[in-house]
């Protein structure tokens, strides 16, 4: 019987059994093994026209469901980076608005559905809408239900970054230590989620140095730095090696020492043309440069 081979069908099939809440031996009974099953969803295994059929009449939905993933996750992508620039602008009250307004339309998939929640609370915040600590409830909820049902690294990553955020800003430093500890036990399994946790390192620095702890602070700089120098991500480096200056000045290493932190820091800042952030390091930092 033919196959398809097509990776997309896996991940198509694992977002609707997930929805229709069934596990792998819900979905499997009577139709196949649930290890087939599990073969599919990961992309080692290729399921026969028969069953395919089988599977869609189990989730009652269209045969074409399977093959519709690419374009889903093309939309879900377009949405998230519409909405991603908007709140970088500052649009909160438009991100608000539409995303209640979406909220409220009568057929919607979960996991467009999380999405919108979670632009909807920190644009909500925002606006003063709620308070910081209420934001949180509803972003750990969001958490947890991407964690137990849509398993979404980066998403899971930028709700607990946006947690622990939301605690430095208010300053409750203990608890936004926590969860940046809670972060970096996550794995970060490509690239781009690697890139992610030099910026969670670089805020968790701050975190420390707020708590006064300069030593775990530095420790902290110095890995974001190693990272940043290994994937050639110049991004940050100015200001963690400023943050790292920071860090050898309160520990009271030698002026050298610290020196050569600003000195490259200026650098930095100077070929990323941060004028602003030049102005702060040649203003405050006259001595070491």
């Amino acid at each position: 019987m033919d196959q398809f081979t097509s990776p997309q069908i896996g991940l198509a099939l694992r977002r609707l059994r997930k929805k229709h809440n069934l596990t792998q031996k819900d979905l499997a009974n009577g139709i196949c093994s649930q290890a087939e099953i599990s073969k599919i969803e990961s992309g080692t295994h290729s399921p026969t026209v028969d069953l395919l059929f089988a599977l869609s009449k189990r989730l009652q939905v269209p045969f074409s469901s399977f093959f519709d993933h690419a374009n889903y996750k093309e939309s879900f992508y377009h949405l998230d980076d519409d909405l991603l620039i908007k709140f970088r602008n500052r649009e909160f009250s438009t991100v608000y608005e539409e995303t209640k307004s979406k909220l409220n339309q009568m057929y919607i998939d979960e996991e467009v559905s999380l999405l919108l929640q979670y632009y909807n609370s920190i644009s909500a915040h925002r606006l003063n809408k709620t308070d910081y600590r209420t934001c949180i409830v509803v972003l750990r909820q969001l958490s947890e239900k991407y964690s137990s049902t849509f398993y979404s690294p980066s998403m899971i990553i930028r709700i607990k970054s946006a947690i622990a955020n939301l605690y430095s800003e208010n300053k409750s430093f203990i608890h936004s230590r926590k969860v940046y500890e809670e972060l970096l036990e996550l794995d970060f399994e490509s690239e781009e989620l690697l890139l992610d946790r030099i910026r969670i390192l670089y805020n968790f620095s701050k975190t420390l140095l707020h708590l006064k702890d300069s030593k775990a602070a530095l420790k902290i700089v110095e890995e974001a730095i190693e990272q940043s120098l290994r994937f050639k991500d110049m991004s940050l480096l100015g200001q963690l090696y400023y943050q790292q200056g920071f860090c050898l000045e309160n520990l009271n290493y030698e002026k050298s020492i610290i020196k050569q932190s600003y000195f490259r820091a200026n650098v930095f800042f100077d070929l990323l043309k941060m004028e602003e952030y030049q102005q702060i390091i040649l203003k405050n930092k006259a001595e070491f440069i």
